[in-house]
C-alpha cells in the first residue's frame, strides 16, 4: 500500500468517525425566530401599554375613591363603630354635627346595610362627586334609595350630604 492509499483510509476512516458522531450527536434545530414584520407590532404594543397605562389609571381610579368611602362607611355603621364613620364626613358636616349627635342618629337609624347602586360615581371638577346608594334598615322589608354627595379634602373623598338624610347630617 502506497501512502496515497494509506491516506484515502485514513480518510474514509475519519469521514466514517465524523458520520457516526453525527448520528450519535445529532445538530439541534435552530430556534424559531420572531418574523421581521412582528417586531414592529410589539414594539407598538409595548409603547400603547407604557402610555396608557398610567394615564387610565389617573383617570378611572379616583372614580373608586367615592365607593370606597362609602363602602367604609356603611361597614363602620353595621358593626358599631360610629367614630369611624364619623370620621368620613367632610368638615363641614362634622363642624354642623357634633360625635354624639351623630352617634345618636346612628343609633335610631338602625342600619343594618347599605351598598352602591350602581358603581359609578359622577365627579364634577374633581372635588365634589355624587353615587347613587341603596340602605336597608333593621325591621324594614323595604331598601331605601337615594344617594351620597361627597367632597375631596386633603385628597380625601368625604361624605358631605345623604338622601334620604338616615344620619341628620344634610344641610
Amino acid at each position: 500500500m502506497d501512502e496515497q492509499e494509506q491516506a484515502q483510509q485514513a480518510l474514509i476512516k475519519m469521514f466514517r468517525r465524523d458520520q457516526e458522531e453525527v448520528r450519535a450527536n445529532p445538530a439541534r434545530k435552530p430556534r424559531a425566530r420572531l418574523d421581521p414584520l412582528a417586531h414592529p407590532w410589539i414594539l407598538a404594543i409595548a409603547v400603547v401599554i407604557l402610555i396608557l397605562a398610567p394615564t387610565a389609571f389617573l383617570v378611572i381610579y379616583p372614580r373608586f375613591g367615592p365607593v370606597d368611602t362609602l363602602t367604609a362607611f356603611c361597614t363602620a355603621e353595621t358593626d358599631g363603630e360610629y367614630s369611624t364613620a364619623y370620621g368620613l364626613l367632610s368638615n363641614s358636616v362634622r363642624q354642623r354635627v357634633s360625635l354624639d349627635a351623630f352617634t345618636q342618629a346612628s343609633h335610631s337609624a338602625n342600619l343594618l346595610t347599605c351598598s352602591v347602586r350602581n358603581s359609578f360615581s359622577f365627579i364634577l371638577g374633581e372635588t365634589r362627586a355624587s353615587l347613587d346608594a341603596s340602605y336597608q334598615i333593621v325591621n324594614s322589608d323595604t331598601a331605601l334609595e337615594g344617594s351620597m354627595s361627597f367632597v375631596r379634602e386633603n385628597g380625601q373623598w368625604r361624605i358631605d350630604s345623604m338622601t334620604p338624610d338616615l344620619f341628620h347630617i344634610s344641610p
